[in-house]
């Protein structure tokens, strides 16, 4: 099997790199997280220049018809420069259900988040129900020609910048239902995550929501709702590749710099081989992310599945071992906000809980 990159996908990842050493940096970063800012107008409009949006997306809605591997590739490089931009929630999770239920508005709702008009989050995991998003507490009743919506959502990734969110909910089995995010009985309470991604929770308080709200038939949308919660993890794990390759060049940076007793601390034994533990683990998880990225979009539920989540317990404990490991080996710099070490591993953690963290995916993978 041939792992090589196509020339176009090399292209697409200079052309990422370029852009990001341009216009986003660690002191970028430190700047929106201080402000509580998880998205810049400026720096995604770029971004959708470079046809990042577009990628994934249909030609039929102005995209070109990338694979998963694109995606991976793409949210590789976000992950290594840290950008908190609302990239998987709205082009890979939220654009594969819109594409998959289809309806009359889909098209150009697809074509607006190609060229970063729209932004859209898909709304699935509610409080207590830990990471199973087929547990749904949230309710839509048959109104008329309409529905009426009751319930509440937690940490919808990309929730605070999203015009409107697809929502999941019981209708007499899953079902999708797009809602504005400022219509009314809608109460969507923003914050920041650990590493400065925005999310939100969302109360529907007897929301009325005509027929087109509908995305699909309802009962039937359960598979579409695992297959776009595996996307997002899939691109969550090159997320956190990236981010674990930057952590790797800064420890092995600091580990040839950093002198005592006369000499770099990366020539102690024990420094030495702790380092090439964690490029061991590194390689394993760079090999379960590819295969993650080549599944993601497999017909075979159950092959994708397990690639998933094998992939995402993998690589979930590979970040926690790499956060604890680099720390301890950089000392009392790595603990300090003026240094970047910190807010990557404060990426790894937030990725190991989204779409599912190490123990779910363990369980999954078991059970299957």
């Amino acid at each position: 099997m041939n792992f090589d990159y196509s020339e176009e996908q090399k292209m697409l990842v200079q052309s990422l790199e370029r852009t990001l050493a341009k216009s986003y940096d660690f002191e970028t970063y430190r700047g929106q997280l201080a402000e509580k800012a998880s998205h810049d107008p400026a720096l995604w409009a770029s971004l959708a220049e470079l046809g990042i949006m577009a990628m994934p997306l249909p030609e039929a809605a102005g995209g070109f018809d990338g694979d998963h591997t694109d995606i991976a590739l793409i949210s590789t490089e976000l992950g290594r420069r840290l950008v908190p931009e609302p990239y998987v929630s709205n082009v890979v999770v939220a654009a594969y259900i819109l594409n998959a239920v289809g309806g009359d508005s889909a098209a150009d709702d697809l074509a607006a988040i190609g060229v970063g008009e729209k932004r859209f989050a898909a709304a699935f995991y509610e409080p207590g129900e830990r990471h199973n998003p087929l547990a749904m507490n949230t309710k839509a009743e048959k109104s008329g020609d309409g529905w009426t919506l009751n319930g509440h959502k937690a940490v919808v990734l990309g929730a605070d910048t999203a015009g409107a969110f697809i929502v999941s909910a019981d209708a007499g089995g899953a079902t999708l239902f797009l809602v504005p995010a400022d219509a009314d009985g809608v109460t969507v309470r923003t914050y920041q995550l650990l590493d400065g991604r925005g999310a939100a929770d969302i109360i529907f308080d007897n929301v009325t929501l005509d027929a087109s709200a509908l995305l699909g038939e309802a009962g039937s949308a359960e598979d579409i709702i695992l297959a776009a919660v595996d996307r997002g993890a899939a691109a969550l794990v090159a997320d956190s590749l990236g981010a674990i390759e930057e952590v790797i060049e800064m420890t092995k940076d600091y580990l040839r710099t950093r002198t005592q007793f006369g000499r770099p601390i990366g020539s102690f034994q024990v420094l030495a081989h702790r380092m090439v533990d964690l490029l061991i683990d590194y390689e394993q998880a760079k090999s379960m992310s590819m295969e993650a990225s080549v599944e993601a979009t497999n017909d075979d539920s159950a092959a994708r599945k397990k690639a998933i989540s094998a992939a995402k317990a993998k690589v979930g404990a590979v970040s926690r071992k790499f956060g604890k490991d680099s720390i301890q080996m950089h000392g009392g710099i790595g603990m300090t906000d003026e240094y970047a070490l910190g807010a990557y591993v404060k990426r790894l953690l937030v990725n190991e809980t989204l779409f599912g963290d190490t123990d779910y995916h363990l369980e999954r993978f078991g059970a299957l």
